[in-house]
């Protein structure tokens, strides 16, 4: 009896699996979720005293302008795409000329409010996770409302140190890939 329950189990098994791979679902299996960490860039840090501004920028080209305007270079801030990878969504970058503030959100909702508050849209600087999957850190968001300032950091520390100071936390912007570690 046992044999022949083993049989059956072992000819169901093989149906089921010469039938999914008879119609191309075994590649659905397990489904890629994560994008190829080595297309992942730079995502460039400066910031300016003077105007009470943070930017950020894939282009070193972008960054170039505002050093040559007196903002300091900060370095490397994480790794992000350029193109849409796999689980990743869209990081709007938004700008507010009255108030000299750069503004950045994953939230279609978020960017449209930032508009109707005067913001300018500059669409997509990036694409980042919505979620802490595929090796991801945390992106925090926080925002000075003295100088109406935003500034994002992948490190907790200096989050913790910008809260201290008075900062508001904001909370997560999304996630995003850990400057100092990359893969090929």
């Amino acid at each position: 009896m046992q044999s022949f329950l083993l049989l059956l189990i072992s000819s169901l098994l093989w149906f089921t699996a010469t039938t999914a791979l008879d119609a191309g679902a075994i590649q659905d299996i397990k489904p890629r979720t994560c994008g190829n960490s080595s297309d992942a860039v730079p995502l460039f840090v400066v910031a300016s005293q003077q105007y009470s501004d943070f930017y950020i920028a894939t282009d070193v080209n972008l960054i170039t302008a505002p050093v040559n305007r007196g903002y300091a270079f900060l370095g490397v801030g994480a790794r992000v795409f350029t193109t849409q990878e796999t689980s990743t969504v869209p990081f709007y970058e938004l700008y507010s000329n009255s108030v000299t503030d750069h503004f950045f959100t994953i939230s279609e909702v978020d960017r449209d409010l930032a508009i109707t508050d005067g913001y300018t849209d500059y669409g997509i600087i990036a694409y980042i996770y919505p979620t802490q999957i595929c090796g991801s850190i945390p992106y925090y968001q926080l925002f000075n409302p003295s100088v109406a300032e935003h500034w994002y950091t992948a490190v907790e520390v200096e989050r913790d140190t910008m809260v201290a100071a008075g900062w508001s936390d904001e909370g997560i912007a999304g996630y995003v890939l850990d400057a100092n570690v990359c893969s090929g």
